[in-house]
C-alpha cells in the first residue's frame, strides 16, 4: 500500500490539475502586471513587452535574453497544506513586475519502512506560465532553477514535474495521427478508430455514445501519440519547458484529469518528468504517484461503448 507521502502527492497532483482556480489568481496578476509595467519599468520596456505578444519567436526570444540581465526570481513564503506538505510559489520579476510564475510542493518525508524500500522525499514542480510576450521555454528556466535549489535546501531528495499536455486532441486531429499508428507499435484498425473518436470527441461509427469501450480501445495508442507530442518543439509547451530545464520524460498518464474540459482538450493526459539523473524506476514510481484510481473515464450520462 502506498505510503502517506505518495498518497498526498497523488491527491495533490490531481487537485492541482483539476481545480485550476489556484492558478487563476496568479494569471490574473500576470495580466494586471503587464498593464502596470509602465509604472515600474521604462516606457520602452513596457512598449516592447506588450508589442511582443504578437511578435515572432525570434523577437520574443531576443526580448527574453535582454530582460534576463535584470530579472530575478522571488520565492514566496511556504504555505502548509493538510494533505501535501509545503507549497511554494516562485515569481520571475523585472522591477517588481511578475513576468512568470511557477508552483511547487514538498511532500513529507516517507516513513522508515518506505525509505528502506528506496522511497525518497519527493517534491513536485507544476503550473509554469509566463507573460505572452516571452517564450515559456525561456522564462521557465530561471524559475525551475530557483525552485530546485529551494526544494533541495529544504530536504527534497527527488524532484518531479507535472504538465498537462494541453492541445493534444487538436494536434491528433490536425495531424490525423491515427493514420501513422503503425509506426509507433502494434495498433490495429480498432485502436485507430478509437483514437480518432476520442480526439474528435464523437462516437465511433456504429456506436451511439463516446464511452468507456472507446476510451479503453484508444488508451495504448493515444499514450504512444502523447509521448511524441510531449517531446515536440513548442516553445509555449509547459512539458517542453521542463525538458529544456533539465528534466527527463518519465511517463504520460491517461485520463489523469477527468474534467470534461481536460478530456475534450487532451483526453485528460498529463506528463510526469524527472529532474536530475533518470532512473529506470522513475516510470513505475510516476505511475504509482500520478495515475488516477477511478479507472476509465465515464462521460456524464454516457455508457460503455
Amino acid at each position: 500500500q502506498a505510503g502517506a507521502s505518495d498518497a498526498a502527492l497523488r491527491v495533490a497532483a490531481k487537485r492541482n490539475l483539476r481545480h485550476p482556480s489556484m492558478f487563476q489568481h496568479m494569471r490574473r496578476r500576470l495580466v494586471a502586471s503587464s498593464a502596470r509595467l509602465a509604472r515600474y519599468t521604462t516606457k520602452a520596456d513596457a512598449t516592447r513587452l506588450e508589442a511582443a505578444r504578437s511578435a515572432s519567436l525570434a523577437d520574443r526570444s531576443a526580448l527574453a535574453a535582454e530582460l534576463s540581465g535584470r530579472w530575478i526570481v522571488a520565492t514566496g513564503d511556504p504555505q502548509q497544506t493538510e494533505s501535501a506538505g509545503d507549497s511554494f510559489g516562485f515569481a520571475l520579476r523585472v522591477d517588481e513586475v511578475n513576468l512568470g510564475v511557477l508552483r511547487a510542493a514538498l511532500f513529507p518525508a516517507p516513513p522508515k519502512q518506505r525509505r528502506d524500500e528506496g522511497h525518497l522525499r519527493t517534491a513536485l514542480i507544476f503550473g509554469a506560465s509566463c507573460h505572452p510576450g516571452l517564450p515559456l521555454s525561456l522564462a521557465a528556466k530561471p524559475l525551475v532553477k530557483a525552485a530546485r535549489a529551494e526544494l533541495a535546501q529544504r530536504g527534497a531528495e527527488r524532484v518531479m514535474g507535472l504538465a498537462p499536455l494541453t492541445g493534444l486532441c487538436g494536434w491528433v486531429v490536425e495531424e490525423q495521427a491515427w493514420e501513422r499508428l503503425s509506426s509507433l507499435g502494434e495498433f490495429g484498425d480498432e485502436a485507430a478508430g478509437a483514437v480518432e473518436a476520442v480526439a474528435r470527441g464523437v462516437p465511433r461509427p456504429g456506436h451511439s455514445v463516446l464511452g468507456q469501450g472507446t476510451f479503453s480501445a484508444a488508451q495504448k495508442a493515444f499514450e504512444a501519440l502523447a509521448t511524441a507530442y510531449a517531446r515536440r518543439d513548442d516553445p509555449e509547451s509547459e512539458c517542453l519547458a521542463y525538458l529544456e530545464a533539465g528534466a527527463d520524460l518519465a511517463a504520460v498518464h491517461w485520463l489523469h484529469d477527468t474534467s470534461q474540459e481536460a478530456v475534450r482538450d487532451r483526453a485528460g493526459v498529463s506528463a510526469s518528468l524527472e529532474f536530475g539523473a533518470y532512473s529506470p524506476a522513475a516510470e513505475a514510481t510516476a505511475d504509482e504517484l500520478y495515475m488516477p484510481s477511478s479507472g476509465i473515464y465515464t462521460p456524464p450520462g454516457g455508457e460503455a461503448s
